[in-house]
């Protein structure tokens, strides 16, 4: 019995390494401070001005994955993969996002209904 949960841990472990490995490389963006707009320069030109509005938007997100790879698993077409390196998590989320608050609320129940069950908004900011 212990050979064979040896065997199966040993199997499991060979199995996830290489997924494992591709997710410990981290850009350096991530480790490195952002450069800040430094106050002492005297000539410094103004930031750019947009003619842009902050909207709040909403976004259906099913999951996030830590140490699993998302292309083994299909996925519903309303909804994408997105990897976000610095916190070394995947993102299942939907791929629209919605301006209308019940036009989300309407993607999660559909989602919900499908079987994931773990659907929740989530809101952001864009700018149009």
């Amino acid at each position: 019995m212990k050979l064979f949960l040896y065997l199966t841990l040993g199997m499991f472990c060979w199995c996830t390494s290489p997924q494992l490995a591709a997710q410990t490389t981290r850009p350096a963006y991530c480790d490195e401070l952002p450069v800040t707009y430094d106050k002492t320069v005297s000539n410094r030109t103004p930031l750019p001005k947009f003619n842009t509005v902050p909207t709040p938007e909403y976004k259906v997100q099913v999951a996030i994955l830590r140490f699993t790879d998302p292309t083994e698993y299909p996925f519903h077409p309303k909804l994408i993969a997105r990897y976000r390196p610095s916190e070394e998590v995947w993102v299942i989320e939907s791929r629209e996002s919605f301006i209308n608050r019940n036009d989300a609320l309407r993607l999660r129940t559909e989602l919900r209904n499908l079987g994931y069950t773990g659907a929740y908004l989530i809101e952001q900011m864009g700018y149009r």
